[in-house]
């Protein structure tokens, strides 16, 4: 998958639980709406580093087997 194709799928995620506006959304770029579901907000830790987001992104069918992909990293390597 490409990673333009993953933020706006994860924007449209956004949208529809509908606790952030919509042009909140919008402003954000691909990699910080990437970011911000990668980032755990207590510890602040990725569940994919940088170097292997672009490999995990690539593999990717669709939003949700991104996630199971960096579900999978996060308990090899965490």
């Amino acid at each position: 998958m490409k990673k333009i194709t993953l933020a706006q799928e994860l924007r449209q995620r956004q949208l529809a639980q509908g606790f952030v506006s919509e042009s909140i959304i919008n402003a954000l770029s691909d990699d910080e709406i990437i970011d911000a579901y990668i980032t755990c907000s207590g510890c602040g830790k990725k569940l994919a580093p940088a170097h292997e987001l672009g490999t995990v992104i690539a593999l990717a069918t669709d939003a949700n087997h991104f996630f199971e992909l960096c579900d999978r990293w996060e308990h090899s390597h965490g």
